[in-house]
């Protein structure tokens, strides 16, 4: 059975950016789903603080990326199966192009929509229908399908741990 060197760590702006995200995503993600079945008038303040933890992710996931090339990071874990260790790979590298595009699709939305304009003016009348603003129906796939690698990844810790008896996150956290 292969053995995981997990003395090694990623460095510590990996691993702030990557906790701060994975709880602000957790808050996102059924903060977005609660909001598809409110009236424009009822979730305006919930708009404007899901677009600004959007944001936030946004930002730290610029600064995660440029952390995973600046510094020296553990090598991928090994699981004994070649199916699984790509997989795992591709998952994470996954996650970093869901995450800007999911950030790049909000941002278009609330322009397009015009969500900007009416956070700014209070006035909602000028907010389009969701069946009118292309990002968003982009936006929500994407949060959906990065919540499924959200569980696979989970999932991945968990096998680590029961069947290898490996704590993963001791490279991350």
């Amino acid at each position: 059975m292969t053995q995981n060197d997990l003395t090694k760590k990623f460095s510590r702006s990996t691993r702030v950016t990557h906790g701060i995200t994975a709880l602000l995503i957790l808050a996102l993600f059924p903060m977005g789903k609660y909001m598809e079945g409110l009236e424009i008038s009822e979730k305006m303040g919930l708009v404007k603080i899901h677009a600004i933890l959007g944001i936030i992710v946004l930002v730290l996931t610029i600064i995660r990326t440029i952390s995973f090339f600046k510094h020296e990071r553990p090598t991928d874990l090994k699981t004994g199966s070649k199916f699984n260790d790509k997989l795992a790979v591709w998952i994470h590298n996954i996650f970093y192009f869901l995450l800007f595009g999911i950030a790049i699709s909000g941002l278009a939305a609330m322009i397009l929509g015009g969500y900007g304009e009416a956070l700014k003016t209070g006035v909602i009348d000028i907010i389009k229908p969701h069946s009118e603003i292309p990002p968003m129906k982009a936006h929500g796939i994407m949060a959906t399908v990065m919540i499924i690698l959200l569980v696979m990844h989970v999932a991945g810790f968990i096998k680590h741990l029961v069947l290898k008896k490996e704590n993963t996150l001791k490279r991350i956290l």
